[in-house]
This record gives structure tokens, sequence and C-alpha cells, in this order.
């Protein structure tokens, strides 16, 4: 169906041209130039030489860049400051010729064009400019204006390009003293050839349009009628989504990207050019037909490509391909590589605008690839960067192509809600919010449930803490449990903050224990391991629970207990070795532990919290020593004595300063001790016999005939618990053998241990009060 919208369009044709010439007389153009005087027509070489004393080399724009480059442009270029003309007699000649040149390009007769001087440029033998594309200066900027004065000169030809059609303008004027005049769209790419002889002297102007904000085009009523049932039927009728094995859906929306390019500054329904603005008053006509919202948005399209070339360097990986032919950045290498098959395609949508020309803030989206159509492909634009991927191994060769194109996008007014809520989901809640505000909260319900089958898909890109909070209220007003539930599964428990508790504990009041489980068994059924820890908030939560209500303090009490339950399943043996875990780990280990004693110390649940210091403390289960030590201090940090005895840590706190005292008691160490700790967990019998090996004291190497599978189990243990061991493997004979080596390191990591040990003890005696049992109060006599 999308096929049929794209022929109506292509239909549409352009009334105007890209590249407009004519010719007039100079009688009316009186010109003085700085440091040079008046300028008699034709120019002479002596004039011209004058105008390059006063001038300056032309530099180039390259994104927010100003540059200087002759292998892109040599040529000399005269600010507008430096040039006065007589404007009013001058305008009796431009006028009529802008006129022209509105109508010739395929502009609206609703406005006229302006012309602001921007500079003089005076090419010498040899000089050119490369292809290159015009800025927009300006917001009504649709194009750019070339006044070629009379002087002798060959070569410098002007060759402008757009769409698949190029043409070449060689400036040649009826008389000696005529004016030459080139209009161009602004998005055109342009390049002037090399002057061979004498010097090309022009004035160069940006060309305004200025007028009405929307105005219909005239448009052929059976082409109108094409495009209206192609629409329709795109819209009405059920497609495959590609790679997807859901049921065929009707499309959600039409997004047609525009002929032309336009900056953020330019795109406007009035400021349209050519077929462009055919073809968007001919969808707005259609638009207004079916009932359908019509937006202009700027689309950054990513095109990725296999591609064949002949630029082998000897090298592998990404090279950065600039516009002008060599390294660096840029936009250009469709002639380095021929691209072969087109890979992949992502369009994502930004700045819109909506049908009365008004900005729509804060809209940002992908699109589904089934959703548009083009007239011209991204093929036909120059790219504004490029990056090549060499061969490697088995992929690669491949171009990645950026282009800043527009588009108009279309959807059924009827679907307006859910198809907006798709880009937007805060915009959807705001809408629900607005209607329970309003007091229409069964229409607010039933706009929820249209929410729910792409909601899990759209809901947890929306990053703000507003969102949440919002969605939080919402919830709580619409009331309806399994709607709340479903409105809320897709976010996750580390989406709750400070600023959303409160609207979270309102939504646990409105609905009993069993909903407020449910949706925390949810959030855990999703949770993956890329899932941000939130524990932290732990206390603030169950304490702001606690104080709402009788459902509440369940609540509180029930995540405790899951979330200690799970800590505990979590951290065992070696999996709480400092040296397991690693320093991000052992970090999220302490500050989890810490969230659970706070929780149970605010909520007031001293079992739990017993069961949690005996967990930390009981032999089969106990944490290592140094990790131990290291939640003393953690717990210690930033809080005062008497909120430290609140965490119950006194048989903690006695375990580890007895372990230590015993370990720093001990002998040191002899040169001649080789054993290690064996690392506590598995039992098997390879890792028996890997204890054996650890704990003498005189052997220092095994050499160990072992299966693949068997090796690669013992390169673990040695690997996850970082024993100083080296393990490699001798690949001779069946099977191969993996031979052991203890290293000197142990000697160094003993010392180290000790040392640590020692200042560890300092400390926790120093702090012995602030670990000491709580005192009951004795109420008065």
């Amino acid at each position: 169906m999308l096929d049929a919208v794209t022929a109506a369009l292509a239909a549409i044709e352009a009334e105007g041209e890209f590249a407009v010439e004519l010719t007039c007389g100079s009688d009316d153009l009186r010109i003085e130039v700085d440091g040079v005087g008046p300028i008699r027509f034709p120019i002479s070489a002596v004039t011209a030489r004058k105008l390059c004393a006063v001038a300056r080399p032309a530099p180039y724009g390259r994104r927010d860049r100003t540059l200087h480059d002759v292998r892109v442009r040599d040529t000399w270029e005269i600010h507008g400051r430096q040039i006065e003309i007589d404007t009013r007699r001058w305008q009796r000649t431009l006028e009529p010729m802008l006129a022209i040149l509105r109508q010739r390009l395929g502009l609206p007769e609703g406005g006229e064009l302006e012309a602001v001087l921007d500079k003089m440029l005076v090419y010498g033998p040899g000089q050119f400019f490369a292809p290159h594309q015009d800025s927009e200066r300006a917001d009504d900027m649709v194009a750019t204006l070339v006044v070629e004065l009379p002087s002798r000169h060959e070569g410098g030809a002007i060759l402008v390009r757009h769409h698949r059609e190029t043409k070449l303008f060689c400036g040649a004027a009826q008389g000696p003293k005529d004016l030459w005049l080139l209009a161009f769209y602004a998005d055109c790419h342009h390049e002037v050839r090399p002057v061979e002889a004498g010097y090309r002297i022009s004035l160069t102007y940006h060309l305004l349009y200025r007028g009405p904000a929307t105005e219909p085009a005239p448009l052929r009523l059976a082409a109108l009628e094409r495009l209206c049932a192609g629409v329709k039927a795109y819209f009405s009728t059920p497609a495959a989504i590609p790679y997807s094995r859901s049921a065929p859906e009707r499309p959600d929306r039409l997004i047609y990207l525009l002929d032309h390019e336009y900056t953020q500054k330019s795109l406007g329904w009035g400021r349209l050019k050519n077929a462009d603005r055919l073809r968007a008053s001919a969808l707005r006509e259609v638009a207004a037909r079916l009932d359908c919202e019509a937006f202009l948005a700027l689309a950054d399209v990513h095109e990725c490509w296999s591609c064949e070339g002949d630029d082998w360097n000897g090298g592998y990986g990404r090279r950065a391909l600039g516009r002008w032919g060599h390294d660096g950045e840029g936009a250009g290498d469709a002639d380095d590589h021929e691209l072969v098959e087109l890979i992949n395609t992502d369009v994502e949508l930004r700045h819109w605008v909506d049908a009365d020309g008004q900005v729509a803030p804060g809209i940002s989206t992908r699109t589904a690839m089934h959703e548009v159509c083009f007239t011209r492909a991204s093929t036909e634009i120059d790219p504004f960067r490029s990056e090549h991927e060499g061969y490697m191994g088995n992929y690669g060769n491949t171009v990645d192509r950026w282009y800043h194109r527009a588009a108009i996008v279309m959807w059924p007014r009827a679907r307006n809600f859910v198809i907006r809520a798709k880009v937007s989901p805060s915009w959807a809640v705001n809408e629900l919010a607005s209607r329970i505000e309003a007091g229409a909260t069964d229409e607010a319900r039933d706009r929820a449930k249209e929410l729910l089958p792409f909601w899990r898909r759209v809901a947890p890109n929306e990053a703000s803490e507003a969102f949440v909070r919002d969605l939080l209220s919402v919830a709580a007003s619409l009331g309806d449990a399994e709607l709340a539930l479903g409105l809320l599964s897709p976010l996750g428990p580390h989406r709750l903050s400070p600023r959303t508790t409160p609207a979270f504990v309102t939504l646990v009041q409105h609905h009993d224990l069993s909903w407020s489980q449910r949706l925390f068994s949810a959030w855990q059924a999703d949770a993956r391991h890329d899932t941000p820890p939130w524990r932290s908030l732990l206390p603030l939560l169950c304490e702001a629970l606690s104080a709402g209500g009788e459902h509440g303090e369940a609540l509180a009490m029930w995540l405790l207990s899951r979330e200690v339950t799970s800590f505990q399943q979590s951290h065992t043996g070696a999996h709480s070795l400092p040296q397991a875990l690693g320093e991000v780990g052992l970090d999220r280990l302490l500050d989890d532990a810490v969230a659970l004693l706070e929780t149970a110390a605010v909520i007031r649940a001293p079992a739990v919290r017993d069961d949690l210091i005996a967990f930390f403390t009981a032999p089969e289960t106990a944490l290592p020593l140094m990790t131990a030590g290291a939640l003393l201090r953690r717990c210690r940090e930033g809080r005062a004595p008497a909120a430290v005895r609140a965490l119950g840590l006194r048989p903690l706190y006695r375990r580890v300063v007895e372990l230590l005292e015993r370990a720093v008691a001990a002998r040191p160490r002899s040169p001649e001790d080789w054993s290690i700790e064996p690392p506590s967990g598995c039992t098997c019998p390879l890792c028996r016999e890997l204890s054996e090996f650890l704990r003498d004291r005189t052997r220092i190497q095994l050499a160990w005939p072992l299966a693949k599978e068997r090796r690669s189990h013992i390169h673990g243990v040695i690997d996850l618990n970082r024993l100083p061991v080296a393990h490699t493997t001798l690949r001779r004979g069946r099977p191969y053998t993996l031979v052991l080596t203890k290293q000197e390191a142990l000697f160094e990591r003993d010392a180290a241990l000790r040392a640590q040990q020692k200042a560890l003890l300092g400390w926790l005696k120093e702090q012995r009060s602030a670990f000491s049992e709580v005192r009951p109060s004795i109420a008065p006599s």
C-alpha cells in the first residue's frame, strides 16, 4: 500500500526548476568598493587586480567551523560591508528579475523574494570552488543568487546538481555590459570550475522568501484523488511488520521524506521548496479529508551498506571520510566505494512543526522503516558524515552514511492518543492526568487501557523522575488495580526515588498487600543483569511505607525479608571474597548490606536484623574477614555512635576483632612457606586435590594431566579467586598437562594483608564505643 502512496506523490511533479539563469542590463547597478572606488563595466584586468588587493582569501564552512584550504576553495572575497550599491536604482532592475526567479523556482505566488547582499567574489586564473552546499543563514533563506558582473574571462562555469539532475551554466550574457543572474535552491550542491583566463567577478546574495506561513498550492483533482485513495488504503490495511512474528497490524504513521534538505531554521510549511511544496499541500489536503494529523519534522537518516572499493590500504578498521576527498570530518565517499546492498536503515524524527507552523517541543522518536516512503533516495544526496569499515575477518567492508533530511508525518486523528503515546509516554501520562483532573476518570481509564499493548516497550525509555511521579499519581487515581499494575510493571524498583516515594506510598494505600507484592514480583521477574541497583532506597521507602498505614507496614516488612533472603542467596562463601567480587562488586555488597541493616533499624525489625548479623558471623556463611571489616567501616562512616549502635553490629564487631587479633598475633610467613589458603565453595574431587596442593608448604609446582573440561574448571577457580598461581597448559600427549606454579607474589600479598589487618584492628579498637550494645532506657521510679 505504501508503494501506491509513493507513486501518487511522485506523479505530483515540480512546477519550477532547481536552478534558473537570466540576463539583464547593468545600467542600474552602481557599485563602489572601499579602497578601489567606483566599478565601471566591463571590469578591466587592472580593476580586478585592485579588487584582489583589498580582498581576502575566501574561507569555507564545515559544520560549525570556518576553514581555509586552497584544495577546496581558492578565490578572493570582499565582504558586503566594503561594498556600496545605489540600492534604490538597482531595485528598478532587480525586483522584476526576482519576480521571474520566484515563478521559475516554483515558489508560491502569494509571496516575494528579497535579495540580501552577502559578498563579492573574484576568481583569477586557476581559481575554483570544489563541490559544496551553501549554509542557510536565515529562517527565510531558500536560495542563493549569483550576479556575475561584466568582465572578460574564460572558464569559471558553475555546475549545479539536485536529485539526479545536473545543470552546467557558463554565464554567457547577451552583451559586453550585461549582467548574468543565476539562482538555485540553497540545498543544491554546486561548484565553480577553474577560471582559465581573465577574472570572473560576481556578487552573491541570500534569497529570502517572504510570504504566508501556509498557502495551498494549486493541484490537479485527479492527482489529489489518487493520493487520497492511496493514503486511505494504507491506513486501513493491516500489514505484516518486517522481522516480527506478531499478527499484521494497521500502520500507525505515514512518513514521507522530502526531496529537498532543510535546517531547523528553515523548516516551515511556507518555506518548502518546489515539488516539496506541492506534495506537502496535497498531503495536508488528504489529511483534512481523512481527519489526520500532519506535522513537519527533521529526519536524521542512517544507512549501512555493503560495498566494493579499490581503496585497500593494507589495514583494517574504520576510516572517517571527508567531504573534500581526504581523510577527516565531512561527508562524502560516494566516488570511493560502490554501494552493493542496503543492510540496515534507521530514521530519527526531531524538531516537529505542527499544522499551524508552531514548534512541538520535546518530541524525538525513531521510526519503523515500513512506515517510510520517499521520491528521492538518500543515496542521491551527499551525506554529512560517512565511515568505511574494511574487512574484519568474516565481516566488514561496509559504509555507514548519515543524512540530514526532513519529512511530513501523518496519522489518523482517531488514533492520535495511542500514536503520540508511542512517541512520548510522558505526554500520554500528562493527558491522562488532565482528564482525571477534569473529572473524566472513566475516559482516562479507557485511554489508559489503550496503552497496555505497547506500554512495556515504550515506557522504560522515559528516563525522567517526573514521569515516574506522574505515572504513580495517575495509577492511584484510576481506581483500577489491574490497570495500575499494567502501567507500572514495565518500570522497576530502581525507578523509585526520594521524590517519587510519597506518590508510591499513596498508591499502596489505594490497594491491598497482595497487589503490592504482585507489583514487586513483576519487577523482580523482569529484572535483567544490567538493571541498576535499588536497595540504597530501601530504608527511605520502607520508613515511608511503615508510616502509611497497615498495608504499608506489612509491605515494608515483606520487602525487607525478601531482600534479605535474596542477599543471603547471592553472597555466600567465595561469592563474598573481595578478589571474586572486584571493586565494583564489593562496593555494591557493602551498600546493600548497610541498606538492609538500616531498613531493619528504621522499621524496628530486630528479628530480621539479627538474622542478617547471624548470617554474617555463622561459620558456614560468614563474610570473609576483610569484607566484614570493610562493612563495619562503611556502617561507621557518616553516622553518630548512637545510629551505629542501632544497627546491632556488636556480634559482628566482636567476631572481626577476635579474628584480627588472632591473625596479627600469628607468626609471619617464613620464606620457605609456600602454602596458600584454599578458596571455599566447591568441594568436587578436583578442587579437593587443588586444595591439597595449595596447602602444601613446600610444594611449588604441580604437573596435572587433565582433560579440557577439567582444566577449564581449575582455570576458573584460580582466576575467580585471584590466587597467586600461574596456570599454563603443556600441549603434549593426551590428555594435555596443566602446570600450576605458585608465585612469589603470595609473600608480597601476605605482608600487605598483615599490614591491612593491623590498621583495621587499630581502627576498630578506637571505635569500640560506637559498636557497643544498645542500652535499654530505664524508666524513672
